[in-house]
């Protein structure tokens, strides 16, 4: 695998973290790969897709949580 700087990449255990209106999430110890050229961390896209599945539901929940009010939308089910 190649880094899109032309980098070699390695495998990492990379970390993933960010900043909402109503919460921080971070998550540690992430499979992942490791440019040695640039050092930029790529995941792979099924891990990308489970942060974000992640990243969506504790945000609805802090919402929830901050606002009182259950969510009803018909895709929450």
């Amino acid at each position: 695998m190649e880094c899109d700087c032309g980098g070699v990449l390695i495998e990492h255990n990379g970390s993933y973290s960010v900043s909402k209106k109503n919460f921080t999430f971070i998550l540690e110890n992430i499979p992942s790969y490791k440019c040695l050229r640039c050092e930029k961390i790529l995941f792979s896209d099924e891990t990308v897709e489970k942060i974000k599945k992640l990243e969506n539901k504790i945000e609805k929940e802090s919402k929830e949580i901050v606002s009182g009010q259950h969510s009803t939308n018909l895709y929450d089910y």
